[in-house]
């Protein structure tokens, strides 16, 4: 019965052995590319490329100053419309600031907010008050 389970345990520490070598983990996380793709029905797709694969791809131009660090693995963002790197850190508006302030304080942005108020009688406090007041007749 021993010999059973030193035998498992070999086992088990051969097939850690090999996982930690071979697979896609935190030891190989600089033989990856983690390619992640917006796509027109608002869905992202991440996928990890092996380097040496991703080079010989040339269906995406990257742009060197758009490739970023994710969790240890040089990550690079592209959308489904254009066969281009994007730039994660871009954060120049193309919008004038007065015309986003004047449309936030518009009637249509203004309503939009209203609908997203909280009414007055909540449902879930209602069931709970008639919970308690059924306990408490349960209880007399």
């Amino acid at each position: 019965m021993l010999y059973y389970y030193i035998g498992l345990a070999i086992i088990l520490i051969v097939a850690l052995i090999v996982w930690f070598i071979f697979k896609r983990n935190y030891f190989n996380k600089y033989k990856y590319v983690r390619l992640v793709k917006y796509n027109d029905d608002m869905s992202i797709d991440v996928s990890y490329i092996k380097k040496d694969v991703f080079n010989k791809d040339d269906s995406i131009l990257v742009n060197p100053k758009h490739v970023y660090n994710f969790k240890g693995y040089q990550s690079i963002i592209i959308t489904s419309n254009a066969q281009e790197s994007i730039n994660p850190i871009d954060f120049e508006s193309k919008y004038d600031p007065k015309h986003f302030k004047a449309a936030m304080k518009s009637k249509l942005i203004a309503e939009t907010f209203a609908s997203l108020k909280t009414d007055k009688f909540d449902k879930i406090m209602a069931l709970i008050f008639l919970n308690i007041i059924q306990l408490l007749a349960i209880d007399y």
